[in-house]
């Protein structure tokens, strides 16, 4: 198959590439730089490139991962990374791309809290709407970790001593990168209908944050000792960083998500959809 592929420089994006060359599939790259040299890449940014002017023909199904993380204002998330991603969804379907998925979050879900999150779940409603998979992966691991997990992976190796949020108990659920991309491949190769609804994609075992950080210890050889900081503070200092410009390990936004997850996440899937999900422990 011939694949699209936003966000295909990211780390999730980089991952669904593998995927699809495993699968002896053909990647055309949609972003701002290519991910891997000599590969199809096409120069697209979200909410600001035409998508009409991609070069859909031959294009069989969309992996939309994705989301500028640089913004931090509700109307600029709604622009670009909202219409945006309505825009190229709408433009692909109508040059004929029916099969797909969108890489949406768990911290999407109703009710969540972050700007994330509801950004996530206002563009599932369109990739549903237009006959799209909608796929909600949990924290994303693997040998080289990106994003909030490659954060948390950082964190733990600066240090023994570490800030741990509040008393850790917040329930998290993760996802192996390469089991990630299988299942969104798979996803997009079946010749059954569409999923009708959001699909979880994450092993089962609920992690509290505090157990997370202990195992990517573990992983990194070594213990850690962790001091509780109540959870106003460590948001109030990351959201002081963000208005200073300053850097910091954490979003305010991806915070939130870490602390307010998804209470009930629903793990059931279509019949004849395999997700093996691997577990994430203490060994690699």
């Amino acid at each position: 198959m011939r694949y699209a592929i936003t966000g295909a420089s990211g780390y999730v994006g980089k991952a669904m590439v593998r995927e699809v060359g495993r699968r002896g599939g053909e990647a055309v790259e949609l972003g701002r730089r290519p991910s891997r040299p000599g590969g199809a890449h096409v120069p697209y940014t979200l909410g600001v490139t035409d998508p009409e002017t991609i070069p859909w023909e031959g294009v069989e199904a969309l992996i939309h991962g994705a989301y500028d993380f640089r913004l931090t204002d509700p109307q600029a998330i709604e622009e670009i990374n909202v219409e945006g991603s309505v825009r190229l969804l709408r433009s692909a379907h109508r040059h004929g791309v029916r099969r797909g998925v969108f890489i949406s979050s768990f911290s999407a879900f109703e009710g969540c809290r972050s700007h994330y999150g509801r950004a996530k779940l206002r563009i599932e409603a369109e990739a549903l709407r237009l006959g799209f998979a909608v796929v909600r992966p949990g924290l994303v691991f693997g040998d080289q970790p990106g994003g909030t997990m490659g954060s948390l992976w950082k964190v733990t190796a600066l240090s023994p001593v570490l800030p741990l949020i509040g008393d850790g108990s917040y329930p998290q659920y993760l996802v192996h990168e390469d089991d990630l991309a299988a299942f969104v491949c798979g996803l997009c190769e079946s010749a059954g209908p569409p999923p009708a609804r959001p699909l979880s994609a994450a092993n089962p075992e609920r992690v509290p944050l505090r157990e997370v950080i202990a195992r990517i210890a573990a992983r990194q050889g070594k213990r850690v000792f962790l001091i509780p900081v109540p959870w106003p503070l460590v948001l109030g200092g990351a959201r002081l960083l963000e208005a200073l410009r300053l850097p910091s390990p954490f979003r305010s936004d991806s915070l939130i998500g870490l602390v307010y997850p998804n209470p009930a996440p629903d793990f059931a899937l279509p019949p004849g959809v395999a997700a093996p999900f691997r577990p994430f422990t203490a060994q690699p």
